[in-house]
């Protein structure tokens, strides 16, 4: 579906806060980020990597920006290391597979990131971040999330767990992909994404940058280490930041879903597991944990390079 009114008011929100940020001195940039753009995830916000070029030259410097936001449109995080489990570039090729290169930096470094490309072929951005805990000021503000995400049934599940509603805490963890393709036309289309094991991942089944593009992009939901069926699965289609769709798809019994795709298209394809924690009143722990998938790519044009 085309963006909601409401989803360009906050698209306009957003475009104004990455207008401030882009002013401000890299000390100011960290407290404002700290202060105002932190909390952000209370909102249900995605979280996604998106790479200085999905199609760079061999051995290109590039940086990837850790984006937090709505619509994929966002704001740009900075480098705090005690915020971040993984960060790497990894190879997909069967002599890159093992290739990996840590990406590091400074406090306060935005874009977040900063690597070689590397050598030609489809390579992976990884990023982990540690868990962080928030609470609901209201139950309202709970549902409005989980239903959001497809858990209708979450604050029911809440109540009959005899848990309260005015301070509901949650323990989140976000784990987000990018896939880039180093090298000309010939080179982009050698390798294949892969399951990397993390908690909750977005694996895409083809290489979206192989030619002639792809019509249609399958991709398999893993939770746990197993596939996982009847999820949801929320794509975002950006042609331009004033032209994004949504669309919300449903895994099979195998954790598959398919969806079709444009040329000369960015895509976001996010994913969501909200889970109660058993005996959480008891260990004083979150009363619900969320895990959060995200895939970013791009589709090559078709006006071939």
């Amino acid at each position: 579906m085309i963006l909601s009114a409401a989803g360009a008011v906050l698209i306009a929100a957003v475009k104004r806060v990455v207008r401030i940020i882009l002013h401000l001195t890299k000390g100011a940039a960290a407290v404002f980020w700290l202060v105002f753009i932190s909390p952000l995830p209370l909102q249900a916000h995605e979280f996604w990597i998106e790479p200085s070029s999905f199609q760079p030259d061999p051995d290109q410097s590039i940086t990837a920006d850790i984006l937090i936001g709505t619509d994929f449109l966002g704001a740009s995080a900075i480098y705090v290391p005690d915020q971040i489990e993984t960060f790497a570039l990894l190879g997909t090729g069967a002599k890159s597979q093992s290739e990996r290169y840590e990406i590091t930096g400074r406090y306060g470094d935005r874009p977040a990131g900063k690597m070689p490309s590397g050598s030609p072929g489809l390579r992976i951005i990884v990023h982990q971040t540690a868990p962080i805990r928030l609470t609901y000021s209201d139950a309202k503000k709970f549902d409005e999330f989980a239903r959001e995400k497809g858990f209708d049934e979450a604050l029911v599940q809440h109540q009959s767990r005899g848990l309260p509603l005015d301070k509901i805490t949650e323990r989140y963890q976000r784990y987000a992909k990018s896939l880039i393709a180093v090298g000309g036309p010939e080179k982009m289309g050698a390798g294949q994404d892969r399951h990397l094991g993390l908690a909750i991942e977005i694996v895409a089944e083809a290489n979206p940058y192989q030619w002639p593009p792809l019509q249609s992009m399958p991709v398999r939901l893993y939770a746990d280490g197993a596939p996982l069926a009847n999820a949801q699965i929320t794509v975002f289609t950006r042609h331009n930041p004033r032209h994004v769709e949504t669309a919300k798809y449903q895994t099979d019994k195998d954790g598959r879903s398919n969806f079709a795709l444009l040329a000369g298209r960015d895509y976001l394809v996010d994913s969501v597991i909200l889970r109660p924690m058993d005996g959480a009143v008891e260990s004083g722990d979150a009363m619900w944990e969320s895990i959060w998938a995200s895939l970013t790519f791009q589709v090559p044009s078709n006006q071939k390079m």
